[in-house]
């Protein structure tokens, strides 16, 4: 079994974007993380306006939409998974 070892710096968010189908993390190291939208509920809600409101936290390793409640790490994206309650496009649809 093997651990992930991530350092710090590999975790700084740069910016964000939120598109339709993703939420972009811009690495300040160059990589791109995306994640489905429909894995953040409250995200994927939320208007664009709220969507485009977000901040990098404190310690640079998270992004906040304050407005919606949101709080996102780029571990979060690394690791994957989605939060609790989200459910794929097709299942939402039943």
């Amino acid at each position: 079994m093997t651990t992930l070892d991530i350092n710090e710096e590999q975790l700084r968010v740069s910016d964000v974007a939120v598109t339709s189908e993703a939420i972009i993390f811009k690495m300040a190291d160059g990589r791109r993380i995306e994640a489905p939208l429909w894995w953040y509920p409250r995200l994927h809600a939320a208007s664009p306006e709220q969507q485009g409101k977000w901040q990098i936290l404190p310690f640079g390793d998270a992004v906040g939409w304050q407005e919606i409640d949101e709080y996102i790490s780029a571990k979060a994206l690394i690791v994957g998974g989605a939060a609790p309650g989200a459910k794929p496009p097709a299942e939402a649809a039943e």
